[in-house]
């Protein structure tokens, strides 16, 4: 009589863990490194003021031009950089829109452009100079910039914790 009421228990328990969905560990979510983003801005600027805005650090030297490229045309869509060539230290961009740039924009709004774009990409870690390939106008024109450019700008980091 043991013998019977044994091999049901068994099968009934066979039976019951059969049923019962395994447990997994949890998989990791996947490992998102910073420069895994395709927009990046690190500055805001106010070039009537010479003043410029850290918005953004980033925790390590940024390899690639683009990122910076598309957090530029989503701050200012009406221009659409685009990237040319890179050549050793120098970036070269021209503008999809140029006129907006060039006759439209006005003297102010073309130099807080080309200041806001030149911050930005030479956040870029091979780069030193920007190239603007563009077409003469009105408020702007082909033009080089550099680090040197802002030496004498005011610096503030919106990310300081001494406010």
């Amino acid at each position: 009589m043991i013998r019977p009421v044994v091999c049901c228990a068994l099968v009934f328990l066979l039976i019951a863990c059969r049923d019962q969905p395994r447990r997994e560990e949890p998989a990791a979510p996947p490992q998102v490194q910073w420069f895994d983003t395709d927009t990046i801005v690190v500055w805001n600027c106010d070039a009537s003021r010479r003043q410029r805005i850290r918005v953004y650090t980033p925790p390590d030297s940024v390899p690639l031009v683009q990122p910076f490229i598309n957090g530029i045309n989503r701050t200012w869509p009406e221009a659409e950089l685009q990237l040319v060539a890179l050549n050793a230290d120098t970036v070269v961009v021209t503008l999809r829109n140029t006129g907006w740039l060039t006759a439209r924009a006005g003297n102010t709004g073309a130099e807080q452009y080309l200041a806001f774009a030149s911050l930005n990409l030479l956040e870029a870690q091979p780069v030193h100079f920007i190239r603007f390939d563009l077409p003469r106008g009105v408020h702007a024109g082909p033009s080089v910039w550099g680090r040197a450019d802002f030496l004498d700008w005011i610096t503030t980091d919106t990310l300081s914790t001494d406010r």
